[in-house]
This record gives structure tokens, sequence and C-alpha cells, in this order.
């Protein structure tokens, strides 16, 4: 069947040159975000995976941080070697948007591949994590490129059978690594099942033994996860489906979170999303089998999703981010439905405001502090390239080695910014660090500390025989104190038992 076209909606106000500009100018904008904002504290963190390359990691899957350890190698340490792979992968997405869209509207393919690109990158969440080091920027290509090649193969099978089943091999292939990069791709895989199970035209997949080799191809990319996992009692897994929250299941609602998670939401994919969000439900014929597939299997990935969020963020803390991927199919199959243009716009105008919030914030200084808020949580960001030359002299100075922060943030931020894998986690809390054994210093040897308002001090002091402060370092932007940093020399170094010790929250940040 022919595809979709946009021509007939009311997108006469999207004209193909001022989608050019504004797509331009959103480019510039993010490779102004990749080269001048400072480097986050999770981008760090798993930079440091990136130097212990290892089966799989406590927090996630590896294959983001093993990428991250091969840039590291080729370019260094810096913030382009960083973030290379991040700007690779959205090359990566930005092409299958296309391929998307010369399926799903072939008459039209060149405006509406321009508007789901501009309509992406307005996404203020959006724009950030395909820029930054996060896992996101990897699943969300990977997920979507599986989600093309899936959809592809269900329409080919579905017209005939006997169809060449290379695609769904390659669809396999990419959603195991998507699974390889973030857990939060498992969503897709459970939304590809359901789409074969719902439909009569693809059941038929179901007697052939390639859907089940296919199954077999998705586990196997996956298997170093299981093995980590089973060589560390199943720690990752744990996190994610109990210890992270703060009430186990059924003990009640955390209306805090909850709705903090509904809010966060809304308001940093753009609250003018959430039209074609509810919209993609609304029942619908299409006219072809491709933009039929590839809806029901976005609809059924975003119900589940979203579904799951919600009910975990009634336990505890579920970051809005986390639905990117929900968003991301949406954006891709919004103009087979939506029929304003002016939404369009809207999102696109009011996203600025977002952006040059996060430009000013991550690169000059946190914007909440006009506005007489504290702005910790962007603070801790800045100040390394002052503190890590005070940790160095420090060093020199007393004759020690051994270097650690007291939040696993705070270590990785000093690992990156010194340079070196061997860093200390001082905190109770449970990170990678207990992994790797890098908890306590050796009994009776001496270590520089840095510690924040976020850190975990009182549980550093308990490694040492004796904590003596030698430096507050505050840090001050643009008349602005962002944050403070103290430097300690922790002597007599007597370990605890973390095993025992370890507690799933960090302590609550304190000026």
């Amino acid at each position: 069947m022919a595809g979709a076209s946009i021509q007939n909606r009311d997108y006469r106000f999207l004209p193909v040159k001022a989608l050019i500009f504004f797509v331009g100018l959103l480019l510039v904008l993010k490779l102004g975000f990749t080269f001048f904002t400072k480097v986050a504290a999770d981008e760090a963190y798993y930079w440091l995976w990136g130097q212990h390359f290892d089966w799989s990691y406590f927090d996630h899957p590896p294959l983001n941080a093993w990428i991250l350890g091969v840039s590291d190698r080729i370019f260094g340490t810096n913030v382009f070697g960083l973030r290379l792979p991040a700007l690779l992968s959205f090359a990566g997405t930005t092409y299958v948007m296309w391929l998307f869209a010369q399926r799903l509207f072939p008459q039209n393919s060149k405006q509406s591949f321009l508007i789901m690109l501009v309509v992406f990158l307005a996404s203020p969440t959006l724009f950030v994590w395909t820029t930054i080091v996060y896992h996101d920027h990897l699943m969300l290509f990977l997920c979507i490129a599986a989600a093309y090649c899936f959809t592809d193969y269900f329409a080919r099978f579905a017209e005939d059978n006997g169809t060449d089943v290379k695609g769904l091999y390659l669809a396999a292939l990419l959603l195991g690594l998507a699974g390889l990069t973030k857990y939060a791709a498992a969503f897709l895989g459970v939304s590809v099942a359901l789409v074969v199970l719902l439909s009569s035209q693809l059941r038929p997949m179901l007697k052939q033994k390639h859907i089940y080799f296919a199954g077999v191809l998705t586990f196997a990319c996956m298997a170093p996860v299981l093995i980590w996992n089973l060589q560390n009692d199943w720690a990752s897994f744990q996190l994610h489906l109990s210890d992270r929250y703060e009430l186990k299941a059924f003990e009640g609602i955390n209306a805090g979170t909850f709705a903090r998670y509904l809010f966060s939401t809304a308001l940093y994919f753009g609250v003018f999303l959430l039209i074609p969000l509810i919209g993609i439900f609304w029942p619908r014929r299409y006219d072809s089998t491709f933009a039929a597939l590839g809806v029901r299997l976005a609809q059924i990935t975003i119900l589940i999703s979203l579904s799951i969020f919600v009910i975990f963020a009634a336990r505890g803390t579920v970051h809005w981010y986390w639905s990117d991927l929900a968003y991301a199919l949406m954006i891709i199959f919004m103009l087979l439905y939506l029929r304003w243009g002016w939404l369009i716009w809207a999102h696109v105008l009011t996203s600025f405001t977002f952006i040059a919030y996060g430009l000013v914030t991550y690169a000059l200084v946190p914007v909440e502090y006009y506005f007489g808020a504290n702005g910790l949580e962007v603070g801790r960001m800045y100040g390394w390239e002052q503190v890590a030359p005070k940790v160095e002299h420090y060093q020199n100075e007393f004759n020690v080695e051994s270097v650690g922060g007291t939040l696993y943030v705070s270590a990785g931020q000093l690992s990156y910014y010194l340079d070196r894998p061997d860093i200390y986690d001082f905190a109770a809390k449970e990170s990678q660090f207990n992994y790797w054994d890098q908890k306590n210093v050796p009994v009776g040897q001496n270590a520089i500390i840095v510690h924040d308002p976020f850190g975990d001090l009182e549980t550093a002091k308990r490694r040492f025989g004796k904590l003596t402060l030698l430096e507050r370092i505050n840090i001050n932007l643009m008349g602005f104190d962002v944050l403070w940093y103290e430097i300690y020399l922790g002597e007599n170094s007597t370990p605890i038992d973390d095993e025992v010790e370890k507690v799933p929250y960090a302590p609550v940040a304190k000026l």
C-alpha cells in the first residue's frame, strides 16, 4: 500500500526552508552544548567504568562504558573524546528517522523528516540526553534502529510470509545491543513479542524457526550482563527492581516522587508533546502496513514503559528522562495523526527557553541563583579544575598516593579530572566502587579525601583513625557561591565491612 501523505494536514506553515533554519540552529546549539558545558557527574562516573573493562557494571549494562573506554584510549581524556560517541549515535538516530520518513511519507519525505528532527531536537530532554554520554544516547539509537528493522520485516512478512529474514536478524542484533546498553530496552523487546502475538498477520511467524533464533541472538548479546550478575548475586537487577526505591512493593505511595515524575516528564520533554503522546492511542486506519505495525509497536512500548515508571514512581525516585524511548517513538509516528501545525511551532519555540537555560546553567553559572535558589545539583559540576590541582598539591606535600571522594559521583569526577582510575569512594552508599574493591584504602595507609555537600563524611571518618581538614574551597561564579569543597587528610586507614555498612541512598545534600 502507498505511504501516508502530510500534504492535506495543516502543515502549510511549516515550509522546508523554515524547518532547515530551525534544525540548523538547534544543531549549532547542540554542538555548543557538546563542547562548552561542564562534564556531568554521571558522565565522569561512566567514563571511569570505561577505564575498568568488565562483563557489566552495578548500575547499568556495559556497552556504553566499553565505547567510552575505547574513545578515551584513541582521543585522550577530554570533552571531545568523551562526547564523540554521543555525536555519532545521534547521527545514527538522525539517519534512522530519515529511513522512517521515506517509508511513512514517500511523497513528502523531506518535509516530514525535517519536522520529526526539529521536534526531536526541540524536546529539551532528547536534546540533552543525545548530547551527554549517559547510556540513553546509545540506547535510543539502537532501539529506534531496531524498531525500524522490526517494523520493516513485519510489514514485508504480512504481505509475503516467505520474505527474506536478514532484516529480522539485524533487528534482533540491534535490540540485543540496546539491551547491552540499558535495561529500558527490554520494553521494546516485550513490545515486539506482543505485536507478533496480537497480530493475525504475524502469528504465522511463530510456526517458523527464525523468530526463535532471532530471540536467541538478542539474549546472546546480553550474555555479559548475565555473567556479571551471576558473579555478583544479581546485584544490578536487585538495584533496579527493589533497592533504589524508598518504599518496598505494596508498602504505600510516595506522593512526592510520584508527582515529581509526572510533572518533570511533562515539562522537560515539552508540554505540547502531551497531545500527540495521548493522541497516538486514538483508533484510526493507516495507509500502509508499515505504518499500522509501526504505530502498534510504538503504542505498546509507550504504554508498557510509562505504566511501569508510574508504578515505580509511587515507590520512590524515577527520573523523568527514563521515558525518552516512549517520546522518541511517538515523535517518529506523530505526523500520521497530528493535524495541527501550530502545535509543532509552539513546541519548538518554547523549547528554546529550556535549551538556553541548559546552556547557561551548564556552561557558565546555574540560572537558579539569579532567582534566589541554590542549584546545588547543577553546582556539583563546577570547580573541579580548581580542586584537582589542590589535591595533587596535598598529595605531594604529605607524600600520599591514595585519593578518594565521599560519594561515588565526586569520586568519579576526581578520577576524570585527575585522569586516574584508582580513586576511592568512601561513602556507605553502594556503588560500582564496591565491586572494584575501592571503598577502603589498605590498612594503615593515608589518603587525600574530597568532600562536598552531597558527600558522606561520617562514613569516611570511620574509615580512618584521624581526619584533618586541609582546605575549604568556595566556588564562586559571577558573584554567586555555587558550591564548596573540603579537602581532608585521612590518616591510618581502618577499613570497615561494606557488605554490612552499605546503604541504598546517599545523604541529603547540605550547604
